[in-house]
């Protein structure tokens, strides 16, 4: 799984951070990952939403191959999950350019990729999305947890742990370490359980 995030999110361990944004945030504890070819043009700051996603799509993302991107993202964060961050915070109105990111991976390579903290909003209701461009995604291909469920892998100095399907979202599993139980998609029980 790929996520999103601010800078200024606190994540987890097994989270890296890729930032995609012109530049990184001064003073910027070390650690993090660039990757420039996701970066806005020029005219990031100078043109309306409609004009920016128009742009965005046509001289950006429509260049680059997205399977080829996400292998990418995936070889820059290791074992850890790939991490999208720009500046923009959820909640204060704003919008950025990583929704459109999420957006166009999530359609290549059908899965979510989420905005950190919001993992439950289907991908058309990621909250950093200008109102009204958001496309409605085609269904997500269903996998059979059955599998994994029961098995367990050492990430970050910690065991994780499947425990079944998580019955608020469909064709997701839950997966413990320590005290604590959260969802993941097909892609990361793939990835790391398989």
């Amino acid at each position: 799984m790929i996520k999103t995030a601010s800078w200024f999110t606190q994540l987890p361990a097994d989270h890296q951070r890729i930032g995609i944004s012109r530049s990184a945030p001064r003073r910027m504890e070390a650690g993090y990952r660039m990757f420039k070819a996701l970066c806005p043009g020029d005219w990031f700051a100078s043109v309306p939403p409609e004009e920016y996603y128009r742009r965005y799509q046509a001289e950006i993302l429509a260049r680059l191959d997205p399977k080829a991107v996400a292998a990418e993202l995936h070889r820059l964060s290791g074992a850890l999950t790939p991490t999208l961050l720009c500046y923009e915070k959820p909640g204060g109105g704003d919008w950025c350019h990583r929704a459109m990111v999420a957006e166009w991976l999530s359609e290549a390579l059908g899965e979510a990729v989420p905005e950190f903290g919001h993992e439950a909003l289907p991908q058309d209701r990621h909250p950093l999305m200008p109102a009204g461009l958001a496309r409605k995604p085609a269904g997500l291909p269903a996998i059979d947890l059955t599998p994994f469920i029961g098995r367990s892998v050492m990430l970050a100095g910690e065991e994780h742990r499947v425990v079944g399907p998580d019955p608020a979202k469909p064709g997701r599993a839950l997966v413990t370490v320590g005290e604590r139980t959260f969802s993941t998609c097909a892609d990361t029980l793939v990835r790391h359980f398989a």
